[in-house]
């Protein structure tokens, strides 16, 4: 019998949870810096890149588009989102990567409005002999919102060093935390985007510098040039995944539940790591 899926907390969800005082269904606005972004809408294909360039993101400073969204060369909608962390590190981003999907309450108080449900095979999220990070590295089964849409995913999260030539100059630039992960769907073996995460040290505490590449659908095994690549990633499928809004979509889900984790994050983990 399949699990009823609903957005929000009913009567009982909480009881006996010890993070239920971190369940906040009423969220803070947009930062104003994503609310430009969507004031200005979609920017020039240039001011984007592709996934192979992402060693772009180790470079210090700013890249010249840290919020808004474009469409490449590719046809790939391009997504990209700056969140202020103060008093978050990279450590309490990877403990929560691997914390919250073992529990639909977990995962719903990261976006109150759009998140229903995660899991993995394994649910090894609890086990103490496993580093923080080997219990996210794996697929996770992700229902929930962006827009109006809902999106029965999974995301693969995978070591940074598929995705970057040198993840040891990471520590010299401040970078505590990179998370990668490919987005396919659950009902087919179709990749649809994929997502980095980067944590970096800045003045103040940290930051979350979002990239996202989404609507390239190829189908699991096949080259990009498959013609079956190419029939799936028509008009037609991207209108499946939200349509022309898509980017928009993408970077105020990005925006809100960003914004929101770094309100209790590192409370919740205090909570959690005592001796820290």
């Amino acid at each position: 019998m399949k699990t009823e899926l609903y957005l929000g907390m009913r009567p009982g969800d909480l009881d006996g949870k010890p993070y239920a005082r971190y369940w906040n269904p009423h969220m803070q606005p947009l930062p104003s810096h994503v609310s430009e972004a969507i004031a200005h809408g979609p920017e020039a294909s240039e001011l984007g890149f592709g996934i192979e360039r992402a060693d772009l993101l180790v470079e210090p400073g700013y890249l010249p588009l840290e919020n808004g969204t474009t469409k490449l060369d590719s046809g790939e909608i391009f997504v990209a989102a700056l969140t202020k962390m103060p008093g978050v590190t990279g450590a309490m981003f990877e403990w929560w990567m691997g914390w919250h999907y073992m529990e639909a309450q977990r995962y719903k108080l990261w976006h109150p409005r759009a998140h229903l449900a995660n899991g993995t095979k394994e649910m090894r999220g609890d086990d103490p002999d496993l580093s923080d990070r080997k219990k996210y590295l794996t697929t996770h089964f992700v229902t929930e919102y962006v827009g109006e849409t809902k999106h029965e995913i999974t995301i693969s999260f995978a070591d940074p060093g598929e995705y970057f030539s040198n993840v040891s100059s990471f520590e010299e630039r401040g970078i505590t935390a990179m998370v990668c992960g490919t987005v396919a769907l659950q009902a087919a073996p179709i990749t649809i985007g994929r997502l980095i995460h980067q944590i970096r040290e800045v003045e103040g505490g940290s930051e979350m510098r979002s990239r996202f590449w989404l609507a390239k659908l190829e189908l699991k095994g096949l080259r990009a040039g498959n013609p079956l690549n190419k029939l799936i990633g028509s008009a037609v499928a991207l209108g499946r995944l939200g349509g022309q809004d898509l980017g928009r979509d993408m970077i105020v889900h990005c925006g809100m539940e960003m914004n929101h984790l770094a309100s209790f994050l590192p409370a919740l983990y205090a909570d959690y790591h005592p001796e820290s």
